[in-house]
Formats: C-alpha cells, sequence, structure tokens
C-alpha cells in the first residue's frame, strides 16, 4: 500500500531534505508589547539551527507607502520538521549560507506556514524584512 511505503520512507525523505538544509539561521517571536517611544518590540528566540531559502516562482508586490514606493518579495524558509512551532509573525534572520554568502543577515517575516501530511520539511512562507 502507497500508504504504508510512504510512512516507511518518511524519515529517509527528511534526512534528504535536512541534508539540502546548508544555511543556518534563528527565528525570533514577539515577546510583549512595542516600546511607546521607540515602536519596537522585544524579541525572543525560540528556534536555531539548519534552515534553507528558497523561492520556486518569485512573487511581488509593489504598493506606495507614505510617499514611498515599497516592493515585497516573497520566499521560502525551510526548516526541519518537528523542531519547533513556527508562527505567523516570526522572523527568520539567516546567520550563515556557506553557498550563498550574501544571504548571510537577511531577515524574514513569516506570513503564511503551509502544512501538510508527510511534510520532508517545514516551509513556512515569508517576506524579506527590509531596513
Amino acid at each position: 500500500m502507497l500508504g504504508v511505503d510512504v510512512a516507511a520512507a518518511l524519515p529517509r525523505l527528511r534526512a534528504q531534505a535536512e541534508s539540502r538544509m546548508t544555511a543556518a539561521c534563528t527565528v525570533d517571536r514577539s515577546a510583549g508589547d512595542p516600546d511607546p517611544v521607540t515602536g519596537v518590540a522585544p524579541s525572543a528566540p525560540v528556534w536555531a539551527g539548519l534552515c534553507r531559502v528558497q523561492t520556486w516562482e518569485p512573487h511581488e508586490a509593489a504598493d506606495e507607502v507614505a510617499g514611498r514606493r515599497r516592493t515585497v518579495q516573497r520566499y521560502a524558509v525551510h526548516v526541519p520538521v518537528g523542531v519547533f512551532t513556527p508562527a505567523v509573525d516570526d522572523v527568520v534572520t539567516v546567520t550563515s549560507s556557506p553557498e550563498d554568502p550574501r544571504l548571510s543577515g537577511r531577515r524574514y517575516r513569516v506570513v503564511a506556514l503551509l502544512h501538510k501530511s508527510a511534510s520532508t520539511a517545514y516551509r513556512l512562507e515569508v517576506e524579506e524584512v527590509l531596513p
């Protein structure tokens, strides 16, 4: 039966997916109300480890905010299954990326959680947080 075969292969498939996660990242979550002066909310780390930054079909949106043009680019960040419970608005910071050193320091905000059965990775839909 296919379902039995997939269940048996899932640990190996997850290990293969993790082998493609050559970057490292940290994930931070809001830990309180924003400071009334700076508007910055405190955050706390919820996870650190391997990840993969991916885009399969670029999706960008442009708008105008306060008289300035702004473009938002969507990506996916893959992390190993079960290492933490991701949440919308978590911030992912790439801490190293041997395959593309220019990814280091980039920050992404989680905008959607892509849940599915028999997943080989958690795929977090994110948008880049620009300074």
